[in-house]
């Protein structure tokens, strides 16, 4: 827009919302805000996650907890990559902004759009507390110890040993979430153990089928504090990602304890808000009372198990995604590989590759599919080459999800137009597609249901070529001495049958460590709530001291 200086609109829309959330003023506050604008809070003034939309709503939410006072010092953020843009596109300026509350530091983040009168006003707003005041994460430390009489391997022995001893939270699952939590907690001085039940950490990425790799472009990736080299490859392999877990959590110096699982159902006690956690640290029983216990297993829990009618009378093989450890062996052989999300065509391409002497995917109900061109175009938008991933980060967590979908619904069409070619060749092949059960596109799908979808990475030619085949629309009810038997009475022989049918959830899986008393008082994980927001991760679980289900 010429003559526009995003910088002078930015200032003075957020001259208005300071002044009026500042003093407590609802009706001014909202009158900053478009009358279907949304507000997202993220822990300012409560301890949840909540987004909020259109004006009936933000006023209802802060008349309850906004007082006077209570948010203060805003200012626009002085940070190069946080300079207020205007995006020609969508004709909305972006401005991020500083903030304090009494306990805590925070970041917000404004889409600004003018109304019919042509005044500036927020299509979004959204709050993120970023620092508690009094555990302010650090930064680097100096390296010399004691006036330089301390060894760096004594300080590192005796923090462990502290650690050790009395760690203030359990966290249980040394993936990348679990990883990164503790490197955080570290940073803030929260003593923290990682457990991991594998031999090593990384192995849960180890074990996965050979051909795996990250469908998110690299900047997408990145693990807190510790960025990938500049020559690191654009889609990461699992074996890097699992060998980039292990030295993470040496290099960013974490106490985490492998071949360790929790030992019978730790036992919470109210009065004194400790659990008892007995811990097998490989066959040594070790207790320890932690406050807190973070989840992180991993959000897609256990390999959900297929059972099949006649499993007994099948003479061939049969295993989970989860189990399949490459195609070689399949060679010659007549493979259905059941279900249609990412592991499935990743596997059927594998299986093609190495002369599988027929293989067939059972597509059961319709899949939502995006070309890995396509996907990285879009997050390359937000973790672009050159810029922070915690700046990507915060502009993309900034969205409210609900809001997303709304606008991502009104792009339907030209979502299936921008990718003819691609459904062409799938629907060849006997594909149904959709865009999202709601027209909302596969990348909320992550969100809400956590499967569903594939990125293409090539498995389309092979579809349309018939080299994969496609059953689609129909279950299978039980096995057969020859392979499976579908509910409209139709046969596939099969000498394998490989179950791409998913994971149950983080929720039902620690019921095996932590009982079901305690998950029974915990909420629902996973998928999106009214709000738009992610249920039960990183949010109240419902239990005191089950701080985390972290997907």
């Amino acid at each position: 827009m010429e003559g526009l200086d995003a910088r002078i609109v930015s200032v003075e829309w957020l001259s208005g919302f300071a002044q009026a959330i500042t003093a407590g003023e609802v009706k001014n506050v909202v009158k900053t805000i478009l009358p279907n604008g949304w507000f997202r809070d993220v822990l300012t003034l409560t301890w949840d996650y909540r987004a909020l939309e259109g004006a009936e709503k933000i006023v209802q939410y802060l008349s309850e907890h906004l007082r006077t006072g209570q948010i203060t010092a805003l200012r626009l953020a002085e940070d190069k990559f946080y300079e207020p843009r205007y995006i020609e596109a969508v004709g909305w300026i972006e401005a991020v902004f500083k903030y304090e509350t009494p306990v805590a530091l925070g970041r917000g983040h404004a889409r600004l759009a003018k109304d019919g009168a042509g005044q500036w006003k927020a299509v979004s707003i959204c709050m993120i507390v970023e620092d508690l005041k009094g555990h302010e994460e650090a930064s680097h430390e100096l390296g010399i110890y004691g006036n330089h009489t301390l060894a760096w391997s004594d300080v590192v022995r005796e923090r462990k040993a502290r650690i050790e001893s009395d760690p203030q939270v359990l966290i249980v699952g040394g993936g990348q979430t679990g990883l990164q939590i503790a490197a955080r907690f570290k940073q803030m001085g929260i003593r923290a153990i990682v457990i991991e039940q594998n031999e090593r950490i990384g192995d849960t990425w180890r074990k996965r089928y050979p051909t795996l790799t990250l469908h998110t472009v690299r900047n997408h990736h990145q693990l807190l504090y510790q960025p990938f080299p500049r020559n690191w490859p654009f889609y990461t392999p699992k074996e890097k990602v699992a060998d980039w877990l292990e030295s993470y959590a040496k290099l960013q110096d974490l106490v985490a304890w492998t071949k360790s699982k929790v030992d019978g159902q730790p036992v919470y006690h109210d009065d004194r808000g400790k659990w008892d956690v007995v811990i097998d640290r490989n066959g040594e029983q070790v207790t320890i009372h932690p406050a807190h216990i973070v989840m992180a297993i991993g959000t897609l829990g256990e390999p959900r198990e297929a059972t099949l009618p006649n499993r007994e009378k099948f003479a061939g093989t049969t295993l989970h995604t989860s189990k399949y450890e490459g195609g070689a062996r399949y060679a010659g052989k007549r493979v259905v590989v059941v279900g249609a999300g990412n592991s499935s065509i990743d596997i059927c391409q594998d299986l093609c590759f190495h002369k599988a002497k027929s293989v067939t995917m059972i597509q059961r109900s319709s899949t939502c599919v995006s070309s890995g061109e396509s996907t990285a175009q879009n997050l390359m938008r937000f973790w672009p080459d050159g810029v922070p991933v915690e700046v990507g980060d915060f502009n993309f967590g900034a969205i409210p999800l609900g809001w997303f979908k709304k606008v991502m619904q009104t792009q339907t069409d030209a979502m299936w137009e921008s990718q003819k070619d691609l459904f062409d060749k799938l629907r060849k092949g006997g594909m149904a597609l959709n865009m999202g059960p709601d027209g909302q596109g596969q990348l909320l799908l992550v969100w809400e249901k956590g499967g569903g979808y594939w990125i293409e990475k090539g498995g389309a030619d092979l579809i349309a070529s018939g080299d994969i085949r496609v059953k689609q629309g129909v279950q299978p009810s039980s096995f057969s001495e020859t392979g499976l038997i579908f509910e409209d009475g139709t046969e596939v022989q099969a000498d394998v049958v490989i179950f791409a049918v998913g994971y149950i959830t983080i929720r039902e899986s620690s019921r095996k460590i932590l009982g079901d008393e305690t998950v029974d008082r915990t909420g629902a994980v996973y998928g999106l709530d009214e709000e738009g927001e992610l249920q039960g991760s990183y949010r109240p679980t419902g239990h005191p001291g089950v701080s985390k289900f972290a997907a």
